[in-house]
């Protein structure tokens, strides 16, 4: 895992490949929320482009859950590896979503992520 924190833009990026263990998110959860409390960071982009899918999904969603309640409602985008695309993922992660009432957008790149978040940032400040 990757993170870098963009201080011009105020955006935390991570960049995940491999399986991240749980300790691994946990930890970027913890991270990720104290920038987010401090406003050293409004928006959060997750490069999960070269990630692999965890197989059981009640741990997917204990890492989306544990990652949503640490953020709050900040711009998230999320670049997603191969197979998110799966329907019973998607209606884990849009439920959740909903739960959290999270500003979120998966984008096909980290350019367009940023671009997202960037956006989302100008509006909520007017």
């Amino acid at each position: 895992m990757k993170y870098e924190h963009i201080e011009t833009d105020r955006l935390v990026v991570l960049t995940l490949t491999g399986l991240p263990t749980r300790t691994d998110h946990a930890a970027f959860a913890r991270r990720v929320a104290a920038q987010v409390r401090s406003g050293q960071a409004r928006g959060v982009i997750i490069d999960a482009s070269a990630a692999e899918l965890p197989t059981r999904q009640s741990y997917s969603r204990e890492i989306w859950e544990d990652f949503l309640a640490e953020i709050g409602a900040c711009p998230f985008a999320y670049v997603p590896p191969v197979g998110h695309d799966d329907a019973e993922r998607q209606a884990m992660i849009e439920g959740l979503l909903g739960e959290w009432g999270t500003c979120f957008t998966t984008a096909e790149d980290v350019t367009r992520a940023r671009a997202w978040c960037l956006a989302q940032l100008a509006d909520s400040s007017r």
